[in-house]
């Protein structure tokens, strides 16, 4: 059985409930563990100056990611807010379809905002995408490599989106009456699958996540894809202590 093969068979399972319901406090310890841990933080290895910008998840803006661009500016980074507002549709989600055209426009934005800050810098740029951020960072990999250095993705939902806890959730809160069996499901998948990947790209995971299933978290198996297990909640690799020192060393090999 082929890595891919196993992927498929994982990626309609949601995480655990156990883990869903110990998301608050689970990120509340990461958040409250960053203090205890700040000095160890300032001693890993240093950057070299290139521009890294950060995309925050679904709900969350630049003032969420402050934490984590404050670290990368300390590392010697020049660390950029992704100054797209907030990452939310405005209007009511009853479909998948709907969710794609609002992810192929914001793209096109961050596309743009790319452009804009390699022109600016003159130097290539390195992606860091939560969540729905990460599904945006991992586009750019194949949209605009040459402007790219390295691309590296926190609990995004790659897989089929009912592995994830979010799906019936957002259902809910839009009053979705649309069946699951009725979407095109692939249209989502697509966007993520593999063929050839020239930007070095780190996909860092949680096998407890309670947001995203393990199923949904990972991409094909690729020389220049490489996957990264963490202890985190879905809300805590924003703040992860264990998360940042990751990103550190990832971004001075």
């Amino acid at each position: 059985m082929t890595a891919n093969n196993r992927r498929d068979e994982l990626v309609v399972a949601p995480p655990s409930v156990w883990w869903s319901l110990l998301e608050a406090p689970r990120a509340a310890w990461e958040i409250a563990s960053l203090g205890l841990r700040h000095r160890e933080l300032l001693q890993v290895p240093q950057g070299d100056g290139h521009p890294v910008m950060v995309l925050p998840g679904y709900g969350a803006g630049d003032s969420v990611m402050y934490v984590l661009r404050y670290y990368l500016q300390r590392w010697g980074y020049d660390a950029r807010p992704w100054e797209l507002g907030v990452n939310f549709t405005k209007s009511r989600i009853t479909a998948i379809d709907q969710v794609n055209a609002f992810r192929e426009a914001t793209e096109n934005r961050v596309a743009a905002r790319i452009g804009q800050l390699h022109e600016e810098t003159g130097r290539k740029v390195s992606l860091i995408g939560w969540s729905l951020g990460g599904i945006y960072a991992n586009s750019m990999a194949d949209r605009v490599p040459d402007h790219l250095n390295h691309v590296i993705t926190l609990g995004a939902p790659y897989g089929d989106p009912r592995g994830t806890a979010a799906w019936n959730v957002l259902k809910r809160l839009n009053f979705s009456s649309t069946p699951d069996e009725g979407q095109d499901f692939d249209g989502w998948l697509k966007h993520d699958a593999i063929t050839d990947r020239k930007v070095k790209t780190t996909v860092i995971y949680s096998p407890n996540d309670g947001i995203v299933g393990e199923g949904a978290a990972r991409l094909a198996d690729h020389e220049n894809i490489a996957h990264v297990a963490v202890n985190s909640s879905h809300v805590g690799f924003a703040f992860n202590p264990s998360v940042y020192r990751i990103i550190a060393e990832t971004l001075a090999s």
